[in-house]
């Protein structure tokens, strides 16, 4: 058995573009990176994550990601967008040998181990586990088991739903779990200042 993690990110120059009312370019970027790094960090402390891989069109983010210890996978030519990019790297980690992967969105600040282990706990339950963001439309992370049993649907709004109905009509189990460590990612300024509030 093999449990890997897979980050999509984009690059440090272009991620967090919703909040260029409240962060300068350079400061946004800095965020941007901080982020990532944190939820590196804490997948790699996990002790469930037997592997880490980033997918990214960014050069400079697939070697930052290699300096932190992580795969650096590179995004299809021409894919059609996030859930193209995401399903191509879950292929590309099951041909290395993962049993299930955690896909997991690259800005949550509060990530803890302690969310990472519930999750892969569940996943020995279910076929899938999905955490939703806060709004509970959209999807922070996605277990799977093995890699590529559900196509993914990240990149829409209404995420979550869409993982939900197609899971049910491929006959998968799935689980939804809701850990704050999880849901709350940082898209709009009001996470930003909820996120400086502490």
């Amino acid at each position: 058995m093999s449990r890997w993690a897979l980050i999509p990110v984009k690059g440090f120059d272009r991620g967090k573009s919703r909040l260029s009312d409240v962060l300068p370019p350079r400061e946004r970027a800095a965020f941007t990176r901080e982020l990532f790094e944190h939820v590196v960090r804490v997948l790699r402390e996990s002790p469930s994550i037997d592997g880490i891989a980033i997918v990214s069109d960014s050069q400079e983010a697939r070697e930052h990601a290699e300096r932190l210890g992580a795969v650096a996978l590179e995004d299809p030519e021409g894919n059609q967008g996030l859930a193209e990019v995401v399903d191509a790297a879950l292929g590309d980690l099951e041909a290395r040998g993962a049993t299930s992967v955690l896909v997991c969105m690259s800005d949550l600040p509060e990530l803890a181990t302690e969310d990472v282990e519930s999750v892969g706990r569940q996943l020995e339950e279910a076929d899938v586990v999905l955490v939703p963001d806060l709004l509970q439309r959209g999807t922070n992370l996605i277990a799977l088991k093995p890699p590529t049993v559900l196509p993914s649907c990240l990149g829409h709004d209404d995420s979550l739903q869409r993982h939900r109905d197609l899971a049910r009509d491929l006959g998968l189990t799935v689980s939804v779990q809701l850990r704050s460590g999880i849901s709350f990612d940082v898209d709009h300024p009001r996470d930003l200042a909820r996120l400086r509030r502490g």
